[in-house]
């Protein structure tokens, strides 16, 4: 008699990047392409993250700090109000995700815009939890009523991406604020800011601050974007005490590897530098949508460090630049593209030549 496995994991398949050997070519360097498929920073780790690196090889034969002492106590400074019980770690911001999901009870939904990141679906799935999804609008942006409407006695949290994954729109801190007081108490509301660094309107900011205020609000973020840091796989959250507790109960022992945690503490230490490589990421995504409208070309206004584009990715790969095809991310015959550096943006201009 065969093995049986529960049948609401059939629909799910392993995670597989788009292009991939391309991809793999790009990697390499070989023939030529640069990779602006994965919403990852152009720029390595930070001098400060490289030296924290080089000091701690040493001691990789010992297990790292299981408390991630170092990581929480500088995310505390740089988020005022905050304390050490408020902070939450994890081997990425997807296992913070994770991690968070698992303390809701079941059965239950869980309800996000769509589209919108793909990960919360499969996590959704896999914990046992439905999953409902909210039509953006027609303008792409997330709609806040919409959310509140799909909200049931089944409900058991919200997830927002904010700026949403993949077309950059974003709530401002007025609307969350009005979102969460909204929500039942009982309804977990995770905001999932992941591009947060790359917003530049000032009406967004405090997410953290609210956090700390309504038990039922968590603001998660990441290493892998502004930081440089996505091999790392490091990412933190702010919360109330009592969910902190909680998802430190469920998180896997030594989960943040003694790497992700030097890089990290150090990353975030250089706040002007990061504040530094955030303003130029968006000078360069503005040049790039300032390309997309000369070329007669739709694009999403966005407040990440990508923009969701109204074409193929075969107008890039001509220029031997690799992009997010949209067809997975919800908008087929679009194309999202990463904004690098310098010349890699130069080499998507230049490729627009012939749209």
């Amino acid at each position: 008699m065969p093995l049986n496995f529960r049948s609401e994991l059939d629909p799910l398949s392993p995670y597989r990047p788009p292009r991939a050997a391309n991809e793999a070519a790009a990697e390499r360097g070989a023939e030529g392409y640069v990779k602006l498929t994965s919403n990852e920073l152009s720029f390595g780790p930070l001098p400060e993250a490289e030296a924290a690196l080089a000091e701690a090889l040493p001691r990789a034969n010992r297990y790292p700090d299981r408390y991630v002492a170092s990581l929480r106590e500088e995310v505390v400074s740089a988020n005022s109000g905050s304390t050490f019980e408020n902070i939450l770690v994890g081997n990425g911001s997807s296992e913070i995700l994770l991690n968070l999901l698992q303390l809701v009870e079941r059965p239950g939904e869980v309800i996000f815009p769509w589209p919108s990141f793909g990960l919360y679906a499969s996590i959704g799935t896999t914990l046992g939890l439905k999953s409902t999804k909210v039509p953006l609008t027609d303008d792409h942006e997330i709609e806040p009523e919409a959310l509140l409407s799909a909200v049931t006695d089944d409900t058991r949290a919200v997830i927002v991406s904010n700026p949403n994954n993949p077309t950059g729109t974003y709530l401002t801190l007025d609307e969350v604020r009005a979102l969460a007081e909204a929500l039942p108490d009982n309804v977990l509301l995770i905001l999932d800011e992941a591009y947060q660094e790359f917003v530049s309107d000032p009406a967004y900011s405090g997410s953290h601050e609210l956090a700390l205020e309504r038990e039922n609000v968590v603001c998660v973020r990441t290493f892998s974007k502004a930081h440089g840091l996505a091999g790392f796989r490091v990412g933190y959250g702010i919360a109330g005490q009592r969910v902190a507790d909680y998802v430190e109960r469920v998180r896997f022992p030594f989960s943040v590897n003694l790497a992700a945690q030097v890089a990290a503490s150090a990353s975030m230490r250089a706040r002007d530098e990061i504040e530094a490589r955030a303003r130029f990421v968006m000078g360069e995504r503005d040049r790039i949508q300032d390309a997309f409208r000369e070329a007669s070309l739709n694009y999403i206004p966005s407040q990440g460090n990508f923009v969701l584009v109204h074409t193929g990715p075969e107008i890039f790969e001509r220029g031997r630049v690799l992009v997010r095809e949209g067809d997975p991310l919800g908008y087929p015959g679009w194309s999202r593209v990463t904004v690098g550096d310098s010349g890699e943006n130069d080499r998507v201009i230049r490729a627009l030549g012939g749209a």
